[in-house]
This record gives structure tokens, C-alpha cells and sequence, in this order.
């Protein structure tokens, strides 16, 4: 009989990312002459990583090049320096990292995580992965293929007989789930409502309580952006503390009409409670509440409306027997189907459930079994707290743009959690936990904050703390499109005047468009003194597109002409900045 070949799939993750990828690789091996044991690196007892033969590791980089908050634990353990450099002999391992090239310490924990592991004897034997959400992809343009690779590679190292099956092909289904009925349930709760104590996380969210839910933008703006305010109801507990910078991660849930659609696309009842039981304990699979209705799956649970990846087609082609639709899913979800797959899904952002449309006759095929195996869940969204804990105890502010706009096709896209929580009404419950942000304030110097659009948010919870303890010199730049549409807080920053310089950007109140970076050339020489004599700390955030780079272009511009660097010069000094924290950035896509 062959042997099965044991590999740990470990994954240091902020939102999910790096979770949803190891679960592909998961689903991938099974059936297969390979056993994937997967989990977080802070649940894996890292004193066992000496006696592992294969270790695979996905992980994403926060920040300014932190390490993810389930991955701190396993870090601190391999990095203490009394460790034998060959005390990983005999380990083969591969590093894919998931990163953001707007951000200057791109993949920084996967790179640092791979040259720790040679240092202390392990061998790769995969090509370093760096995966890039800034790609025309996204991160998918390196996550598929380097996953083929290592596939490709440990099936020539470790052949099997053809009663296993192959991991790039898809020929057999093997489920996640076994599914079982339930007649007559005694209780029934997803734990929407479930009151519990802390400390709060993804396992144990907090159940929040909508007090307002406010549009900001005007009603004639093509931009609809909401402030949402959530009643905490518990803030002394130690976990729901935090400071200006932190984020606060929000649970969405999909809306009633579209789990509507959803079901009326599947030929099964979607109202009879049953049990999702794991075939494996070690495979990472989520765990659901149970008994459980795939309305109320659907609704909390799956993302039905994602865009899919190779995988999702793969499968789905397994569960066709329409020659011409299965001939069209098997070509969309092989290697060689990739251009297709780009302008049929990626091009239009084509979802899920909009593909289960055009593959109908397929669709009815679908079991509730199959259903965790084509869909993936729902991940939490990760928003910047604008609120103060010194101004606004007790509650937690989101300034949220709602996602909502219409493909070159002309089909209408909304974001799933921005669209959830823009319909949210007062005393409505939503789950949230706290996590620390990528900027951290310095109370002792002076703090220049940019924040274009909804990158405001995090300097309003600044703001309003750093005057709560008496501090007068912050500057803020705000850049929008209309000071009549789209300036948020407008009558906040008005009285703060007296603690806080406010800079203004209109981008479109005149006919050259002027941005937050034009405003920051304009005020070189205020920021030089503030930066050279005063020592002042940078912050930005907002849309990690172009505004980043072209904010550290005019600061780069304030250093040549006011401190008369050379380009060197002034390069060295913003990489200095950064490395001493006096240049902190927090941006997203």
C-alpha cells in the first residue's frame, strides 16, 4: 500500500485571506496520497515543528510589516536567537506570502518567515511565493499558480498508485461535510442574538447595537457614504479598549432577497434544519452551528456572491451532466482556460450566484452537501475606528463607503459588507470584534495626518484624543471631491480648530483637479520645520491606488527644495521615517 505523505498547512492571517487559501489546498488533497493537517501558527504547538517532514505556510504582512495576530506566538519561537541552526534539519517546507506593493514592506513576513527557516536548517523546496493584491488579479495571479507548482513538484518527490487521486485533477468529490437531517429540533441558533462575555473575537464576537446609521455624503453625490454608530454596551471589558488607530472587524451578513435568489436557484427545500458534521477534525474546516437551515447558511454564512477562482469550477464541472456545460466549466477551470476564466469572471466580476444562473441546468445538481465545497465563507471586513475612546465611549464609529457601482457591461456590483451594513437600522444587532491597527500616535511630538476620503477616519479618533490631553499642534489634510458634498466631519473640524490645522483638497470644485499632495507642496515649509525641528510623525491612510505613492512624491519634494537633500538624501530620510515609525501608513484596495 502507498505511503500518505503528511503535510501541515499552517497560515498566519489578519482577515482570512491566508485561511481561505489553505483551505483550497486542503480540498485539493483530499482523496489524494496526502494528508493535509491545517490550522492558525499560534494554534500549531511549534515545539512539534522538529519532528514535521512537510510544512507548507501561508501568510499575509499588516501594517507597517507586523506579523498577523494568530502568527505573533509562533514568531516569537522561532525568532529567539538560542535556537541551533540546525535544529530544522531535515524539514522541507515552502513560504507563500499574500502582500500589497503599495505598502514599502511588501510581503515582509513571508520573506523574513522563509530566511528563518533556512537559517535554522529547513530546506525549501519551493520557490518563494509573493502574491500581490495590486495586480491586475489581485493575488490570485501567483496564489494559483505557485499552488500548482507545489502540487507539481511533491507529486514527482512522492508518487502514488493510481487508486489515489491526482490534486490537480479533480475527478472524485470528497466533502467537507456530511450532511444529516434533522426532523424534529429541540433548539435552533446561529447565535445572531446569543448575548456571551469576552473576550471578544472571531469565535466570540460581540453582539453590537446599531444607535444610528446617518448617510454623510449628499443626497446628489454618485458616493453614498454612511457614519455607523455601534453601542458596545460592555466597554469596560478589557477587550473592547482600544486606541485611535485600531480597527474593529465587522461580521456582514447577506440580505434577505438575495438569499431568496439564492435558494430559488437549488432544487432543495432550504428550510429544514440539519446537521454539517466535518469529515475531519484536522483539516481546518470552519465550524457551524448546528442544527442549521441553509437559508439561515446562506444568510450568515456563505458568500454566494464572491468572485470564484479556478477551484470553484473544477468542482462545480464534477457535478454536470449537460455535455455543454460541463465541457465549458472543465475548460474554465483548467490551466489552459485561464484567459477565459479572466474575461468571463474576473473582467465583469462575475459572482457566484450569477454563474449558477448561466449554468442552470448544472445548478439543480447541486446537493446542501456540495454547497461548502463551491462556496466560500463569508470573511469579516476590517474598518478603520473613527470614533474616540476619550469622545465617544462606548461606542464604535465606522465611516464606511458603500460599494456599489456598474461593470463595462453595465451590471450592477455592490460590496457585500458595505451594502449589509448601509441597510442596518437602528437596534439592529451586529457582530464585531477589535483588533490593532497599523498606526500608532505619538502623544509627545507633533502629528501631521493624511486622510483622503474615508481615510479620515482614523484621524478623527486621533484628533479628538490627542486634544483631550491637551495637545494644539496636529495637522490634518483631507482631500474629497466637493466641499459641498463629500466633506466629512466639516462641523467636528470646525471646532476643533483651536488643537487642530486643518488642509483642504476639492478635487473637483474647480476646473484643475487639486489633490491632498498638491496641498502638502503648498505647506512644505510648515511641515519641513515640523519634520526637521519639531520631529513630527507622518501618518497615512486611504485608497492604496495612486494617493500613497504620490503623498510620499511630495514629501519626498519638501525634503529636496527645504531641506536641500539630494534624491538619495531625501529617499534615505522617508526610509529612515519608516523604519523609526515617524512615516506610518495604513491603506486598503
Amino acid at each position: 500500500m502507498d505511503e500518505v505523505k503528511r503535510i501541515v498547512v499552517l497560515y498566519g492571517s489578519q482577515t482570512g485571506t491566508c485561511e481561505d487559501v489553505s483551505q483550497r489546498i486542503v480540498m485539493q488533497s483530499r482523496g489524494s496520497n496526502f494528508k493535509c493537517t491545517c490550522m492558525a501558527l499560534d494554534d500549531y504547538d511549534v515545539k512539534q515543528l522538529v519532528n514535521e517532514k512537510l510544512v507548507i505556510f501561508i501568510c499575509s504582512t499588516t501594517g507597517q510589516g507586523e506579523f498577523p495576530d494568530n502568527m505573533m506566538n509562533f514568531w516569537r519561537f522561532i525568532g529567539r536567537k538560542k535556537l541551533p541552526p540546525s535544529v530544522l534539519t531535515g524539514l522541507q517546507f515552502g513560504v507563500l506570502g499574500l502582500g500589497d506593493s503599495s505598502y514599502t514592506k511588501f510581503n515582509f513576513v513571508a520573506k523574513k518567515l522563509y530566511r528563518r527557516l533556512i537559517q535554522l536548517g529547513a530546506e525549501s523546496i519551493f520557490d518563494l511565493g509573493l502574491a500581490d493584491d495590486q495586480h491586475e488579479w489581485g493575488a490570485e495571479s501567483v496564489v494559483d499558480g505557485w499552488i500548482v507548482d507545489m502540487w507539481t513538484i511533491l507529486s514527482r518527490l512522492y508518487p502514488s498508485s493510481p487508486h489515489f487521486t491526482d490534486p490537480l485533477k479533480f475527478s472524485v468529490l470528497h466533502p467537507r461535510f456530511e450532511v444529516e437531517k434533522v426532523e424534529n429540533p429541540d433548539k435552533r441558533n446561529d447565535g445572531a442574538t446569543e448575548k456571551k462575555d469576552g473576550p471578544y473575537n472571531k469565535v466570540n464576537p460581540l453582539i453590537s447595537i446599531v444607535k444610528e446609521n446617518r448617510r454623510v455624503t449628499s443626497e446628489d453625490h454618485f458616493q453614498e457614504t454612511r457614519l455607523l454608530v455601534l453601542s458596545t454596551h460592555d466597554d469596560e471589558h478589557a477587550s473592547l479598549k482600544y486606541q485611535p488607530g485600531d480597527v474593529v472587524m465587522v461580521q456582514p451578513r447577506n440580505l434577505d432577497s438575495d438569499v431568496d435568489e439564492f435558494l430559488a436557484a437549488l432544487s432543495f427545500n432550504g428550510d429544514l434544519p440539519m446537521h454539517f458534521v466535518p469529515v475531519s477534525e484536522n483539516d481546518g474546516a470552519p465550524r457551524i452551528p448546528s442544527p442549521i437551515t441553509v437559508r439561515e447558511l446562506a444568510k450568515n454564512y456563505l458568500d454566494f456572491k464572491a468572485i470564484p477562482g479556478r477551484t470553484f469550477f473544477q468542482i462545480f464541472a464534477l457535478l454536470s451532466n449537460d455535455e455543454n456545460e460541463k465541457e465549458k466549466l472543465v475548460e474554465l477551470g483548467s490551466l489552459q482556460g485561464t484567459d477565459d476564466r479572466y474575461d468571463y469572471v474576473n473582467r465583469p466580476r462575475r459572482n457566484i450566484l450569477e454563474i449558477f444562473g448561466d449554468f442552470h441546468k448544472t445548478t439543480v445538481r447541486v446537493a446542501v452537501g456540495n454547497l461548502l465545497d463551491l462556496i466560500p465563507f463569508m470573511r469579516p471586513r476590517a474598518f478603520s475606528i473613527a470614533s474616540s475612546p476619550s469622545k465617544h465611549p462606548g461606542e464604535i464609529h465606522i465611516l464606511v463607503a458603500v460599494v456599489n457601482y456598474k461593470t463595462r457591461m453595465h451590471k450592477r456590483r455592490t460590496g457585500l459588507c458595505s451594502t449589509f451594513m448601509s441597510k442596518l437600522k437602528f437596534g439592529d444587532l451586529v457582530k464585531i470584534w477589535l483588533k490593532k491597527g497599523g498606526i500608532r500616535f505619538n502623544d509627545q511630538v507633533p502629528n501631521i495626518m493624511i486622510g483622503p476620503g474615508t481615510g479620515i477616519a482614523p484621524f478623527r479618533s486621533a484628533a479628538y484624543d490627542l486634544t483631550a490631553i491637551g495637545k494644539t499642534d496636529s495637522v490634518v489634510f483631507f482631500g474629497c471631491r466637493s466641499n459641498r458634498k463629500d466633506f466629512y466631519f466639516e462641523d467636528e473640524w470646525k471646532e476643533l480648530k483651536d488643537s487642530v490645522e486643518l488642509f483642504t483638497a476639492f478635487s473637483r470644485d474647480q476646473e484643475d483637479k487639486i489633490y491632498v499632495q498638491h496641498i502638502i507642496k503648498e505647506q512644505g515649509e510648515l511641515l519641513w520645520k515640523l519634520i526637521n525641528s519639531d520631529r513630527a510623525s507622518v501618518y497615512v491612510a486611504g485608497n492604496s491606488k495612486q494617493m500613497p505613492e504620490a503623498v510620499r512624491d511630495a514629501f519626498l519634494s519638501i525634503f529636496k527644495e527645504y531641506g536641500s537633500f539630494s534624491d538619495d538624501e531625501s529617499m534615505k530620510l522617508y526610509e529612515e521615517m519608516q523604519k523609526t515609525k515617524k512615516y506610518q501608513q495604513e491603506t486598503w484596495s
